[in-house]
């Protein structure tokens, strides 16, 4: 019960102005990469369907990424964070065990342009929120994420009300109301990554969180034990004594966004398959290597990533996503990673369906962490093998992003609209903390729709 009002305070009372520059620039990246991946992602089954949905019954001004009419907030969030994670392309962290801008952003992006709020407003709201998220995640991971809780979707919702409550500049009490109306609202599974409801549970964590958020500050009330009471969110989702809720106390650390990995991503799939990939990508890129001299490949990883990424038939895009079986086969094949490589087209290849059945994949004790070392061996049919080893996967780090930010954003943005639009949004999006009226640059992303790419997963 204290816990859930110190969350409260610190995302009603923390000083405007008082988040460092630091913060900022990461906020600005994480913003930069979930618009660009939803932009990609806009023209995705799942984000055609829920856009659909929306549309027959658009009211409002919140903006739909690519889409030619608005609606309320509650749906654009719905709509936008479900694009956000259609291509499972978006920003992670080791910390979460899950992605926490798909979440907040598409929120905070619809409030601000419904409540004309600046771009620095946004961003400041997106950090308090990702500290709530980190304290929650630290407080309840791994046993949370153990147990088959999408911690996206669930902590998500939790830290999308704080976000939205934050930018709606909510007073404490009602913010404990909004985190109390979240604590019922949290859901999302892991038995459904690899289908749509992934995606779509994600949406439905950012249209929660806001919706919390709005109804508090209309005067909804929810229990002050809803967090850590005898059947609250912590004993009914972790367990009785597996969660650790003194992790939730605010003391003036470093903030969560400049220490707890913020983490994005150079490939359209499963962080589990990044490191795998980098593997196969090493052993091919040092010495070439023909499908007809392969026997067989086994990639070990951690024991715990790999119930995520073990599916070694794959019928369509989002499947292969989650193949770590899939994900080595294509690498190896085509020395390299892609959009394209995660169509019905591409998994329907024969010669990366013959590559995929070569590959075994076994789990490795890496003890408590999410460790992502991985071992590649190849045993070539003449004898001998050949094996590559890997600590980590490249450039998943936030001070590498920038590296290849403009790369990633433009291929992305280029999957709907030409390279002029990516250009010019690109650099709105860097400028975004100087926006005095962020509803301009929002609005923008509605682009004028695009022609829709015929075969997609």
């Amino acid at each position: 019960m204290q816990h859930l009002h110190e969350i409260a305070s610190f995302v009603a009372e923390s000083p405007a102005g008082s988040i460092p520059e630091a913060a900022i620039e990461r906020a600005k990246l994480a913003l930069v990469d979930f618009v660009g991946v939803a932009i990609a992602g806009s023209v995705e089954p799942v984000s055609q369907i829920v856009t659909s949905h929306v549309a027959r019954r658009a009211r409002g001004q919140a903006t739909v990424i690519g889409a030619a009419f608005r609606t309320d907030a509650a749906d654009a969030a719905l709509a936008n964070a479900t694009m956000g994670h259609a291509l499972d392309f978006d920003d992670s962290s080791f910390v979460l065990g899950g992605h926490p801008t798909v979440t907040m952003m598409p929120a905070l992006l619809a409030i601000g342009q419904e409540r004309g709020r600046s771009g620095r407003d946004i961003l400041e709201a997106y950090v308090v929120g990702f500290e709530v998220m980190m304290k929650l995640a630290r407080a309840v991971n791994f046993e949370h994420y153990e147990k088959g809780w999408h911690p996206t979707a669930t902590l998500g919702t939790l830290a999308t009300a704080s976000a939205v409550a934050r930018l709606m500049r909510l007073p404490a009490g009602v913010v404990a109301n909004a985190l109390g109306l979240a604590a019922s609202m949290a859901s999302g599974i892991k038995a459904n990554f690899g289908s749509m409801a992934k995606p779509f549970q994600v949406g439905q964590a950012s249209r929660k969180g806001l919706t919390c958020a709005q109804l508090a500050a209309d005067g909804l009330t929810a229990s002050s034990a809803a967090l850590e009471g005898p059947q609250g969110f912590f004993a009914v989702y972790n367990g009785v004594g597996q969660y650790r809720p003194g992790e939730l106390a605010f003391r003036g650390d470093t903030l969560e966004i400049l220490r707890s990995g913020l983490m994005f991503k150079k490939y359209p799939c499963c962080g589990a398959t990044h490191a795998p990939i980098d593997a196969a990508l090493d052993l091919v890129r040092a010495q070439p290597l023909r499908r007809d001299e392969i026997e067989s490949i086994t990639i070990a990883i951690n024991k715990r990533r790999l119930p995520h990424v073990d599916r070694p038939i794959v019928t369509n895009g989002l499947e292969g996503k989650f193949s770590v079986q899939y994900s080595v086969a294509a690498a190896l094949a085509d020395r390299e990673i892609s959009v394209r490589h995660f169509t019905r087209a591409a998994v329907a290849r024969p010669d990366l369906r013959d590559m995929t059945s070569r590959v075994v994949a076994i789990g490795v004790d890496r003890g408590e962490s999410l460790s992502q070392a991985c071992e590649l061996i190849v045993t070539l049919k003449g004898g001998g093998t050949r094996s590559v080893r890997r600590e980590d996967a490249d450039g998943r780090a936030a001070d590498d992003y920038p590296g290849y930010m403009a790369a990633k954003f433009t291929d992305c943005v280029e999957q709907v609209f030409d390279r002029a639009y990516a250009e010019a949004l690109l650099r709105q999006l860097v400028a975004f903390d100087r926006c005095v009226g962020a509803g301009a640059v929002i609005g923008g992303l509605s682009g004028g729709r695009a022609a829709l790419p015929e075969d997609r997963q």
